[in-house]
């Protein structure tokens, strides 16, 4: 899940810019994006043998055909598509995201679904089914109906059970059943922007220039096109949590940090830094009671622990190259930011039979800024870990509901006598 509305500091609408001219999204491109692995590497371990996932694009839009301004075009898609094939090749993930405009994309009318904010699932799955053997992701433009959100930036997966179109259950009159996962992503392009870095505390931008052809407002802060969005999004597909704790970034002062190490460790596990490890077996495994996180896999044991980006940049702290700075809110505690590190300055209550006093802590945190599932962006393409990469390709391998995806396509034949179809 993809959290954008409160990203970055600047709160006079430059994040959430929009084109003012509509681009119109051309049908007729034959768009087969892929990494190509020579021939030769089928015949190697199951680790480096290629997965091959097809993409369905749906592009949605009001029950009328209406749009706002924006909306994805087929370069853009492409743009999408190829950063996230380039931080899967970067990263030895051996997948590649297949997708060809000309049999993988569909333009659909549903006023319900351009405005999906983890709602409508059942109408939503039923959907996501009629494209079976493929991983389909919904562009969509609002926020949900009634929110006042308007045109939105956020993106998240939805994890069900795989019934597909021309299955029992699913075929003629009897659709009741008809179910697939699905991930959800923005479809205004350029209304998907991160702010990295303050301006006047860095001549030179930590990315270089932004490459996605929007018209992004100069600002205080150096802002960038969200161009591994997709590729965030599709981890979570393939079973990623996030690398911080939970399904959004919210631990954004010292003394939610504080009370978060405070909070009672999930059994098991103890009181340590690794209550902030969100894709370990060892860290908080966080439930909020929804299904924002079904389907994740916590098997991820070589991404550091780390609170999310939002105490950066919530603080008027650079993400990528941050300010020396401390952070004190009136809790006792504070953070103390410096180079790639940042500490947690916190403190615990002994009692004795004579006084109850404070007792001093520290955990310094190193966040793997460059990493997909996190939500800073300061590295292009972004990459993933080597765990990372096995819990992914396990799930693709596995897990039944996902592992569909190579059961069909002619790509994946040589993967087939290690999968159950």
């Amino acid at each position: 899940m993809t959290v954008r509305a409160r990203h970055g500091p600047p709160r006079n609408g430059v994040l959430w810019k929009q084109r003012s001219a509509a681009l119109a999204l051309f049908l007729g491109a034959n768009l087969l994006i892929g990494v190509v692995r020579p021939a030769g590497a089928l015949a190697g371990p199951l680790d480096t043998q290629p997965i091959h996932v097809r993409m369905e694009a749906v592009i949605l839009s009001e029950g009328d055909g209406g749009n706002p301004a924006g909306v994805l075009s087929a370069g853009q898609l492409r743009q999408w598509i190829h950063t996230a094939n380039h931080s899967y090749a970067v990263s030895d993930a051996y997948i590649v995201l297949d997708f060809d405009a000309a049999h993988d994309l569909a333009r659909v009318r549903s006023s319900a679904l351009n405005r999906l904010n983890h709602d409508h699932n059942a109408l939503a799955s039923a959907q996501a089914a009629k494209y079976p053997g493929k991983m389909v992701v919904f562009f969509r433009a609002y926020g949900a109906a009634g929110s006042g959100t308007g045109v939105t930036g956020n993106g998240y997966t939805a994890y069900n059970a795989y019934v597909p179109l021309g299955s029992s259950g699913c075929r003629g009159h009897s659709t009741a059943r008809c179910s697939a996962s699905y991930v959800v992503m923005p479809s205004v392009f350029c209304g998907t922007t991160v702010a990295t870095d303050r301006v006047a505390q860095h001549p030179s931008p930590p990315l270089g220039a932004d490459t996605s052809g929007c018209s992004i407002p100069a600002s205080n802060w150096y802002v960038y096109q969200n161009f591994g969005q997709l590729t965030h999004e599709v981890g979570h597909y393939f079973g990623l949590p996030h690398t911080f704790p939970g399904t959004s970034d919210f631990l954004s002062t010292p003394k939610l940090l504080q009370s978060w190490y405070d909070g009672t460790p999930r059994p098991g596990t103890t009181r340590s830094i690794r209550v902030f490890d969100g894709d370990s077996t060892a860290g908080p495994r966080v439930s909020d009671g929804t299904s924002l996180s079904s389907g994740w896999t916590f098997t991820v044991t070589d991404t550091p622990p780390e609170a999310g980006a939002h105490l950066f940049t919530d603080n008027n702290v650079s993400m990528c190259h941050p300010e020396t700075k401390t952070l004190s809110d009136g809790s006792g505690a504070s953070v103390a930011f410096s180079g790639a590190r940042y500490t947690l300055h916190g403190y615990m209550y002994l009692v004795s039979r004579h006084d109850v006093r404070p007792v001093p802590w520290a955990l310094t945190f190193r966040p793997d800024k460059g990493d997909v599932m996190s939500y800073f962006l300061c590295k292009k393409p972004m990459t993933f870990s080597a765990g990372q990469v096995r819990t992914m390709r396990s799930n693709l391998l596995y897990d039944p509901q996902r592992s569909y995806l190579l059961c069909s396509n002619p790509r994946d034949a040589a993967l087939r006598p290690s999968i159950t179809c």
